[in-house]
């Protein structure tokens, strides 16, 4: 298993037209420096994601495709820094945001449980919304994904 000390994910999402175009996501996955920004990069990923998308569910696809390679790839750390520039998805898996859209439920019970299935390999999460020029690779992986299908 790779063991890392601190891990930040960085995830987006993008649906043109919001909801009726295509969407897809991006995410990318570093190692925080000593300082608590992100160092070497370890993995990044995207997936075009079809029509009639929220942004907001393209969004929480981009994460849970992040918490699933940590998973698969058995990765191991104390800490892991959620970053997104999503306000809703931070808030809501942050339980600060009740969740109201029935078409999020399922998205936000994926990524919680997905979580709770990493515990045994990290100590604390933390959620930040972050400003979109912070967010730019996952935002281009994203925009990437739909100019690549569509």
């Amino acid at each position: 298993m790779p063991y890392y000390n601190r891990l930040i994910i960085y995830f987006d999402g993008a649906s043109k037209s919001n909801p009726y175009g295509p969407a897809g996501f991006g995410w990318t996955l570093y190692e925080m420096n000593r300082q608590g920004n992100h160092g070497m990069r370890i993995a990044n990923g995207q997936g075009y994601l079809g029509y009639h998308i929220t942004n907001n569910q393209a969004e929480y696809e981009g994460l849970e495709s992040a918490l699933a390679y940590i998973k698969d790839k058995d990765i191991g750390c104390t800490t892991l820094h959620i970053r997104g520039d999503s306000e809703l998805v931070i808030e809501q898996i942050s339980g600060k945001y009740r969740v109201r859209s029935k078409n999020l439920i399922d998205h936000v019970k994926s990524v919680k449980s997905k979580l709770k299935s990493l515990e045994t390999n990290f100590d604390d999460v933390k959620y930040n919304r972050i400003d979109r020029g912070q967010n730019e690779e996952a935002d281009k992986l994203a925009n990437d994904a739909i100019e690549q299908c569509d």
